[in-house]
């Protein structure tokens, strides 16, 4: 029997995972790894950030998901990937050994390329739903109190007003 996992469980991971253990059936272990415990439908994070939508309209657990399919999960971050040992350390000292490793990962933040961008800058992100939920809160926080008086504020009332 073969460990197939897969690393990554967004818009790639979850359809691998479930495509993947329909091929192999249960003559092969699938495991999806994930650092969240949640699925997050990225697409939407900027409905998130204006208010239209909320995290429990955008996402939903994993586990319960790929346990109807016979898929282990598990919520950790990975560390390290030892290619040549066919394992991966994980942030809670767990090491998962695999036959074949499948990595849907997504793309790597990097705010620290630009100085000042990001959440833990100067500017806002929805590449999260975290950072979606706060750059809604940040807004709320500016319509309630724009830093000047000049007319562009005046959209901001609108806005809060229902427009």
């Amino acid at each position: 029997m073969a460990h197939i996992v897969i690393l990554g469980a967004g818009t790639g991971g979850m359809p691998a995972a479930y495509e993947m253990k329909e091929a192999v059936g249960n003559q092969h272990e699938v495991t999806v790894i994930n650092a969240n415990e949640y699925f997050q439908f990225v697409p939407s994070n900027p409905w998130v950030g204006v208010g239209w939508r909320s995290r429990d309209d955008t996402t939903f657990p994993i586990k319960p998901y790929l346990a109807k399919k016979n898929i282990n999960f598990i919520a950790a971050m990975a560390e390290t990937i030892d290619a040549a040992g066919n394992s991966i350390r994980l942030d809670n000292g767990e090491t998962v050994n695999y036959d074949y490793l499948v990595i849907a990962t997504g793309p790597k933040l990097s705010f620290d390329e630009v100085e000042g961008a990001g959440p833990a800058g100067h500017t806002q992100s929805i590449c999260t739903i975290n950072h979606a939920e706060a750059s809604y809160t940040d807004y709320l926080k500016l319509v309630d109190a724009p830093a000047c008086d000049c007319w562009s504020h005046a959209i901001c009332k609108l806005f809060r007003s229902g427009l």
